[in-house]
């Protein structure tokens, strides 16, 4: 352990020096990680004497964001951002921070309409694990059993025959066919013999945030369905750190839904907050349990909130 101490400060002494224009002999990787060895620790510093320069309120409202994951700086903001005096009340402190975090996440999407026309056409895509193929036989539960809709499924995931086998059940369960799409072609063709179709819904392969070209490859499969809407799924029990990686990386996508999965097996919701106060994507669905009929909901940004306050609400 002190060797590492050592390590670790003999970097920031070398990145400190190169700063202050003192030539050295050196990598430029070297020089680059103790340049944001530097900005991490002044950072840190920044943010624990501000801590120490709030109140007693405001610091009590300030652990329970931090306790419940929430993004240090981000909670920071949120409290500096409030026009209160800092001999509130904690109960009504509370209320007030609750509105403010409500505030800066996306607005919930409205359910699809019902267009005569032509299907609308919905495409889950996402990382590996975070339970697209489940959440399309959600929403197929509420669009068919529940609405009375024709729903067509179409499964691009032909890595996994465990998956295509998952759909297939539901499928015959909800008498709805299920198309077989691996390529952009086969997708294009599936889509137009959807015109009867009232929903299409498409589950995708899940995909390695780290896998650019599988990730591109999917993206390609989904514009030749011309899709309505594409949400992004993610789990509420990843890391902060896997999630923000995954809204960049499906950019290529272009989704513009977001569903936040698997509420039941996350300690707490706080770093889905702060991930999803980084997107600009409405809130679409949010599954908390493996029933299908039951477990999913539209999303209500208020109730994400109010659960990192009371973990009881979830």
């Amino acid at each position: 352990m002190q060797a590492v101490q050592t390590d670790r400060q003999k970097t920031i002494q070398y990145a400190s020096s190169v700063l202050l224009g003192e030539p050295q002999d050196g990598s430029t990787n070297r020089i680059e990680l103790g340049i944001a060895e530097i900005r991490t620790l002044v950072g840190e510093v920044l943010e624990h004497e501000s801590a120490g320069r709030l109140s007693p309120t405001f610091a009590k409202a300030y652990k329970v964001l931090v306790l419940n994951r929430v993004e240090e700086s981000l909670a920071m903001d949120i409290l500096q951002s409030l026009r209160v005096p800092s001999t509130i009340e904690y109960e009504a402190l509370k209320t007030i921070v609750i509105e403010e975090m409500v505030r800066r996440l996306p607005s919930a999407a409205p359910p699809p309409s019902r267009d005569a026309s032509k299907p609308t056409i919905i495409a889950l895509v996402g990382p590996t694990g975070v339970g697209k193929t489940t959440t399309i036989a959600k929403l197929a539960t509420k669009f068919r059993l529940q609405q009375g809709r024709n729903v067509t499924m179409i499964t691009a995931d032909t890595y996994r025959v465990a998956a295509v086998d998952q759909l297939q059940q539901y499928a015959d369960l909800f008498d709805t066919p299920l198309l077989i799409a691996g390529t952009a072609l086969q997708m294009k063709e599936s889509i137009a013999s959807c015109r009867d179709s009232d929903i299409v819904l498409i589950d995708t392969a899940g995909r390695s945030a780290a896998d650019r070209d599988r990730i591109e490859e999917t993206a390609s499969i989904l514009e030749a369905a011309n899709p309505t809407e594409v949400h992004l799924v993610l789990s509420s029990a990843t890391s902060l750190t896997a999630t923000k990686r995954a809204t960049e990386r499906f950019s290529v996508t272009r989704y513009n839904r977001v569903i936040t999965t698997k509420v039941d097996e996350a300690v707490t919701m706080g770093e889905m907050f702060s991930t999803l106060c980084t997107m600009r994507s409405p809130l679409s669905w949010v599954t908390n349990g493996q029933d299908v009929a039951s477990h999913i909901d539209l999303a209500k940004p208020e109730k994400i909130v109010q659960s990192i306050f009371d973990t009881n609400s979830r």
